[in-house]
């Protein structure tokens, strides 16, 4: 039986808000960023993998909305700030090809610039 890994992550919608998930399979994040994935790796200043931002690979084509907290997390570890539509982070990958859960740290600064948490029942 191959082995199931999970991570924890957080989709961030354009409007601002987010919601901590957990990602289980290649369909968790499609759903999450409604749309085939695209990974944009995080880096820190010492070109250390932190993190991995996916998003929806056309949200361009489609005329999705800016994601501007997505973009300021993106320009902050190393990439464009011009980042469209939802966005999943979770953590760098473990090696092995799967995600890690996001850091802590990473999670606490998400949660202190976005606009609200989404409330899930």
């Amino acid at each position: 039986m191959s082995e199931h890994k999970q991570a924890k992550g957080v989709v961030i919608r354009p409007d601002g808000t987010h919601e901590e998930r957990l990602f289980k399979q290649l369909s968790d994040y499609q759903t999450a960023v409604q749309g085939v994935i695209d990974a944009v790796r995080l880096y820190d200043y010492n070109g250390r993998e932190v993190g991995c931002a996916y998003v929806d690979d056309e949200g361009l084509l489609k005329g999705s909305s800016m994601n501007p907290l997505g973009s300021a997390i993106s320009f902050l570890f190393g990439n464009t700030p011009h980042l469209v539509g939802n966005i999943v982070i979770v953590g760098k990958s473990d090696g092995k090809g799967y995600d890690t859960d996001i850091p802590d740290y990473l999670l606490t600064l998400i949660k202190n610039i976005s606009a609200k948490e989404e409330l899930v029942a």
